[in-house]
Parts: C-alpha cells; sequence; structure tokens
C-alpha cells in the first residue's frame, strides 16, 4: 500500500482473501484497516470480492465491516432476471473504468455463479472493462492446485480488458486469447509451502497496471516483507536423542538467523525413538531467543523405524493425500441417499469437511470465535446455507 501511494495509483483491487478468516483476529484487522483508511484518505478507493477464506455464507464478514465503513466498494452486485444473473457495473470516476465480478466461495462453489451468468449483457458493454474473480482457471492451474476444483476458462465473460484474478499463490500472467488474465498470487504466504517456495527464491508481489482505453503495460512489482532461512534436516538412520542434538546445534546463535522468519524442515526415517522424544517447542524457543523473528516447523514426513510396522501405508505423502486415498477406499461404504455424498464429489465434500474441522485455533481468539468460524466453514461445506436461511 505505501508503493501505490508512493506510485500515485488511481485505484486498487482486491481480488478476495485479504483476510485468512472472515472474522479474523482483531489486532490485526485493526492494523490493516488502520493503514486501508491511510491509503484512501489519499484519493485511493479499494474495489474488492470476497476470497474463499474471507467468505461467510452465514454471518457478516470482516470485508462487509469494512464496506460499511466507507472504506471498501465490493463489486459483485447483481440481480436475477430470468434466471440469469445480471451483474452491474462499477464507474471509476477518475478513470472511467468499468468494474464487475464473482466472489470466491469454499470449495469452488462460485460455479454455480458462472453457470447462470448473463455473459451476452456484460460483452455488449462498452469500454474500459475490469473483470474481478477469485478462482482457479482450469487452463492455468498450478501443478500444486492440479487436484483442486476450477472455472474452465469458457466460464468467463469475454471482451473485458483485464481479469484481476485471486485464489492462485503464484504469479500467472497470460496473454493468449488477446486480454490479460493476471494472478499476482499471494504477496506474503498462506502457508508454510507458500514460504518455503519463497524462501526458495519465488518472488512474491503484486501487478500495477497503465491503461487507457487498454491495457499498456503491466508490472510486476516485487515486496520483500522479510528475510527467510530454509533450514532442513535429514534423520535417516538418527535416533531421536542425535536428532534433538542436531536441531539444537542448528538453533544456535547464528547471523543468519537474525530478524529473519526461520522455516525448519524435518523429514526422514530415524533408527530409533519416537518422534514424541523430539522437544520441537525447545527447538522453536531456543531459535526465537536467537534472534528468529519467527520459527514454522514441518516435521510431517518424520517418523520412526521403530514404529514403522503400524505406521500408514504411503506415510511419504503429503497429509492430504493420504486422507484422499483413505476417503476413496472407504466412501462406498457408507449408506448415503444424497448422490453428492458419493463417489468423487462425497471424497471431495469429506475431505474438504475434515479441513475445515482441522482449523486451528488462532492466537488471541476466543473460544466462541474459533467455534463460529468452525461452523460457518463446515456449513458452507455441507452446502447448508439455504436451509439454515430457512
Amino acid at each position: 500500500m505505501d508503493i501505490c501511494i508512493e506510485r500515485a495509483v488511481d485505484f486498487i483491487i482486491v481480488s478476495g482473501d485479504l483476510f485468512d478468516s472472515n472474522i479474523p483476529d482483531m489486532a490485526l484487522a485493526n492494523a490493516a484497516v488502520k493503514k486501508i483508511r491511510e491509503v484512501t484518505k489519499k484519493g485511493i478507493p479499494f474495489y474488492v470480492v470476497y476470497g474463499s477464506h474471507d467468505f461467510s455464507p452465514t454471518q457478516t464478514s470482516i470485508v462487509d465491516l469494512i464496506e460499511s465503513a466507507g472504506l471498501f466498494s465490493k463489486v459483485t452486485k447483481g440481480k436475477m432476471v430470468d434466471g440469469k444473473l445480471q451483474l452491474e457495473f462499477q464507474v471509476d470516476e477518475r478513470t472511467g473504468a468499468k468494474l464487475c465480478g464473482i466472489s470466491g466461495r469454499r470449495r469452488a462453489n462460485e460455479k454455480e455463479y458462472y453457470n447462470i451468468l448473463d455473459r451476452v449483457s456484460l460483452e455488449r458493454e462498452e469500454g474500459f472493462k475490469i473483470f474481478v474473480m477469485h478462482g482457479a482457471v482450469s487452463e492455468y492451474k498450478p501443478k500444486y492446485a492440479a487436484e483442486s476444483e476450477s472455472i474452465p476458462l469458457s466460464s468467463l465473460p469475454k471482451s473485458f480488458s483485464y481479469y484481476a484474478g485471486g485464489h492462485i499463490h503464484e504469479k500467472l500472467l497470460s496473454k493468449e486469447y488477446g486480454y490479460s488474465l493476471a494472478y499476482p498470487g499471494t504477496p506474503f504466504g498462506a502457508d508454510y509451502r507458500d514460504l518455503e517456495t519463497t524462501a526458495k527464491g519465488q518472488e512474491r508481489g503484486f501487478f500495477i497496471v497503465n491503461f487507457t482505453s487498454k491495457v499498456e503495460k503491466i508490472e510486476f512489482v516485487p515486496v520483500s516483507i522479510c528475510g527467510y532461512e530454509l533450514i532442513e534436516c535429514d534423520a535417516n538412520g538418527r535416533t531421536a536423542v542425535e536428532v534433538q542434538e542436531d536441531l539444537l546445534k542448528l538453533a544456535e546463535k547464528d547471523d543468519r538467523l537474525g530478524d529473519r522468519l526461520i522455516l525448519l524442515r524435518v523429514s526422514g526415517e530415524m533408527s530409533g525413538g519416537k518422534t514424541s522424544e523430539i522437544d520441537f517447542q525447545r527447538i522453536r524457543r531456543t531459535l526465537r531467543e536467537n534472534g528468529a523473528l519467527e520459527v514454522l516447523l514441518n516435521y510431517q514426513r518424520l517418523t520412526s523405524k521403530e514404529y514403522s510396522a503400524v505406521r500408514v501405508a504411503g506415510m511419504g505423502e503429503e497429509v492430504h493425500r493420504i486422507e484422499e486415498r483413505l476417503f476413496k477406499e472407504n466412501i462406498g461404504t457408507v449408506r448415503v441417499s444424497n448422490p453428492k455424498l458419493k463417489g468423487d464429489s462425497g471424497v471431495r465434500i469429506s475431505r474438504d469437511l475434515l479441513a475445515a474441522l482441522k482449523q486451528a485455533k488462532k492466537e488471541n481468539e476466543t473460544k466462541g470465535s474459533h467455534e463460529t468460524r468452525i461452523i460457518s466453514a463446515a456449513v458452507d461445506t455441507l452446502g447448508l446455507k439455504e436451509a439454515l436461511s430457512e
């Protein structure tokens, strides 16, 4: 946002997931709102859609609160006409750009909106048009999201000059079909995978677009939030005691740790001892005491030969792949009448519901807020919004 002020941009588009939750930590939300207000006081408006994280099917989202305060303008307004969704354009006063869009929802349920979207009326509109969206496009899904839900490119309305995309965590810019489809990716990171790819050199940032009656230039502006240090520890053939000693040595004071985000990955099959015998909290605490900004641990691929006989087959897989495989193996043993709960659809819903129920309690989050957030995610996953509203 500081860069946007310095560059005197005309407006800012947030294509969803400004926050990781529809009711985020209030201290973080307060800091964000103060910064957003600083930008709007400079005469720079924000145009937004919900993301799959900050969308709520049953209650007001933080995005709604910020819009009510006059700091955001949602570009998702529309009405149903003869069974079709007619979106309304919002015109930016300074530039004359016309914006509209579709919010993201969990499990790519926004596909329902694209199925009933009146594309003809949107395509007839003249002028410089921007379509704001939150969701993966099937033809451009990155490898890490290969199995995730998406919408085909043909579902998007044509004849827009720029498509401002959110949801994909990697930078993507395509002009293959004569118009600009742009995903800047996450400017920081939503999970360990994001942060590890950043530590390995993936550039993070956002796009600044220059336009007249058409897009003239799209510039990717790198943003460096902090320093990163990726530390990898190979536990193969070592005991739990030896791995603990190795990690403590790695955590000793070192210039490379100062004011950096430390990503510590421990993997391999130990020759003896239990994984629980390694005091990871002590390792984390030691790294922090020696200057690390924060420490994120990943030891999902750490196991012990001593207990290999009882481990889950395929422990080398990512956890979500193991869960999906188990659901596929057992989905047919459950008797259900709803066809959505059978086969591949049932597997997806089961996987997403498990992910919703596993959401950890955030720092400073009350028990009630945590439960509300989980219930909201579960209701959306099961498609119960309409039933609850009735």
